[in-house]
């Protein structure tokens, strides 16, 4: 956009939106940046149904280590093994996570910056599920909300499975048909073996949310398995999403007139 479409668009509709995520490990099926790619395809969405405009991505994020009643729920054996986010062993690349502190600064300047812009509601769509980047990400809307003219609101992309029907875990069926509704070039189930064989969490670092909840299935086996993704399910859930959302941001934005 051009400086004169940029503030013709603040001042007819003062949104902004910034998606976040970083650049992680998603299976063998999944690309790098499946988090923010996500993020940036709602905030296309919601901006269209509301207004506002949409920053480029911000493909940054950050975890931190795996606790020992989580290394085990993976399955293996040694609850010691250290284990950042999802990079477990068996994986060909790291991911590329930024330490806590770092992350938080990068934000901090992102917001600085929009509110030098002169936005009235900063949106931030975090893509990525990590505590630790929940709550800078929180931590920081609350702050500059606090402290600046404008008003910042962190929201968290993925829906609970009572909104949705679809358990929000790593790479599994929901992440997995959330990127083939949006770039089904990314995606490529094939690496897989035949469906009949089952994925184990530790040889993939593909994962339910009951692996996370330390409930891991008895054989540490992915039970909402990514080979059963459809670009359906993935519009569904996204539409949803949208819904959701576009009303809370349209509720933000009326309460600051």
């Amino acid at each position: 956009m051009r400086p004169a479409e940029i503030v013709a668009e603040r001042d007819r509709k003062s949104i902004v939106y910034l998606a976040i995520g970083p650049l992680e490990w998603h299976g063998p099926h999944l690309p790098y940046g499946t988090d923010p790619l996500d993020a940036y395809d709602l905030a296309c969405k919601l901006a269209e149904k509301t207004g506002g405009v949409v920053m480029p991505t911000l493909f940054c994020g950050t975890e931190r280590e795996r606790s020992p009643e989580i290394v085990s729920s993976f399955g293996f054996d040694d609850p010691s093994l250290y284990v950042v986010g999802m990079d477990i062993p068996a994986n060909v690349l790291p991911s590329m996570y930024f330490r806590e502190d770092i992350f938080g600064l990068i934000v901090r300047e992102q917001l600085r910056l929009l509110v030098k812009f002169g936005y009235k509601l900063i949106v931030l769509l975090n893509g990525h599920g990590a505590e630790n980047q929940k709550e800078t990400v929180h931590r920081l809307a609350v702050e500059f909300s606090a402290e600046t003219p404008s008003k910042v609101i962190d929201i968290f992309g993925f829906l609970s499975f009572e909104e949705c029907g679809e358990d929000a875990g790593h790479a599994n069926r929901y992440e997995t048909s959330l990127q083939m509704s949006i770039f089904p070039e990314n995606v490529d189930v094939s690496v897989y073996p035949p469906r009949n064989v089952p994925l184990k969490y530790k040889d993939y670092s593909v994962a339910d949310f009951n692996m996370f909840a330390l409930k891991p299935s008895k054989d540490f086996t992915v039970e909402h398995d990514p080979r059963d993704a459809t670009p359906e399910i993935g519009k569904r859930s996204m539409q949803i999403a949208v819904d959701k959302y576009s009303a809370l941001i349209e509720e933000q934005y009326k309460a600051l007139k």
